[in-house]
C-alpha cells in the first residue's frame, strides 16, 4: 500500500502492475468527506421512498441476540474450527433448518449448563 509520500509516477506504476485497482487519476476520500460524497451518490440513485427505507434499516441496525427489545449488546466471538467439525455443524444446521450461529449458541449454552 502506498503512503502519503508516494509520487504520481510511483502510484501509476503500481496501477500498471495491478497492485492497486484505482486509477492514479482518482482522488481518494476518507472520513467525513468520503461519507458525504457516498451519501450524495446514494441520493442520486434512490428515490425518496427508497431512501427513507434505507435510513430506517440503518437506524434499526442488526437485531440483538437475547436482549429485550430490538437493540442491545450482543458480543461477537470468533472461533476457528477443524474442517470436520465445521462440516458437521453445517450439516446439523441444514438438517434442522437453522443457521449455524443458532446451533453454536445452543450447543455452548448446553455445555455451560452441564459444567
Amino acid at each position: 500500500m502506498g503512503d502519503a509520500s508516494e509520487t504520481y509516477d510511483e502510484r501509476a506504476a503500481r496501477y500498471e502492475r495491478g497492485d492497486i485497482d484505482v486509477s492514479p487519476h482518482a482522488k481518494i476520500y476518507s472520513g467525513e468527506d468520503a461519507s458525504r460524497r457516498g451519501r450524495q451518490l446514494i441520493e442520486m440513485v434512490l428515490d425518496e421512498d427508497e431512501l427513507a427505507e434505507l435510513e430506517t434499516a440503518i437506524r434499526r441496525g442488526r437485531p440483538s441476540v437475547g436482549a429485550v427489545g430490538p437493540r442491545g449488546e450482543s458480543p461477537k466471538r470468533q472461533v476457528r474450527l477443524p474442517v470436520d467439525l465445521d462440516r458437521a455443524l453445517t450439516e446439523r444446521a441444514e438438517k434442522e433448518q437453522r443457521n449455524r450461529s443458532d446451533v453454536i449458541r445452543d450447543a455452548l449454552s448446553s455445555y455451560l449448563r452441564a459444567s
